[in-house]
C-alpha cells in the first residue's frame, strides 16, 4: 500500500473529526427526535464517507449497498450546499477557514467517488 497524499490524509481526517463530533453530539441527544435522526443520516454518511476513501485509495473493496452509498450520496451533497455560507462568516486565514475548506473538499471527493459508485 503506497502512503497517503496530505490531500488525502486531510480528507480523511475531517471525516473522521466529522464523525467524533457527531458521536459526542448523538451521545448527549434525546433518540427519536427530528434532531437526533438527522444527525444519524450525517454520522452515517460520514462513516460511509471515509470507508469510501480508504477503499479507493488502498484498492479494497467497499462493503455498502448501494442504497446506503445512494443515501450518504445525497446526505454529503446536501452538507457540502451548506457549508460555503459558514465558510463566508470565518476570516481569511483563520483556522475555522482551514477546517472548513478541507470539510468541503473532502466531501467534493467523496461525493465524486460516489458518483461512480452508483448506479
Amino acid at each position: 500500500m503506497k502512503p497517503f497524499t496530505q490531500e488525502e490524509q486531510q480528507s480523511i481526517e475531517a471525516f473522521k473529526s466529522i464523525i467524533r463530533k457527531s458521536e459526542n453530539a448523538l451521545a448527549r441527544m434525546n433518540p427519536g427526535t427530528p434532531q437526533t435522526n438527522l444527525l444519524e443520516k450525517r454520522l452515517n454518511a460520514a462513516r460511509i464517507g471515509v470507508d469510501v476513501l480508504h477503499a479507493r485509495w488502498e484498492g479494497k473493496e467497499l462493503d455498502a449497498s448501494q442504497d446506503e452509498l445512494l443515501a450518504a450520496k445525497v446526505v454529503l451533497e446536501g452538507l457540502l450546499l451548506m457549508l460555503p455560507s459558514f465558510l463566508e462568516k470565518t476570516k481569511p486565514g483563520s483556522g475555522q477557514r482551514t477546517y472548513i475548506e478541507r470539510r468541503i473538499k473532502a466531501f467534493q471527493i467523496v461525493v465524486s467517488y460516489l458518483d461512480e459508485e452508483v448506479i
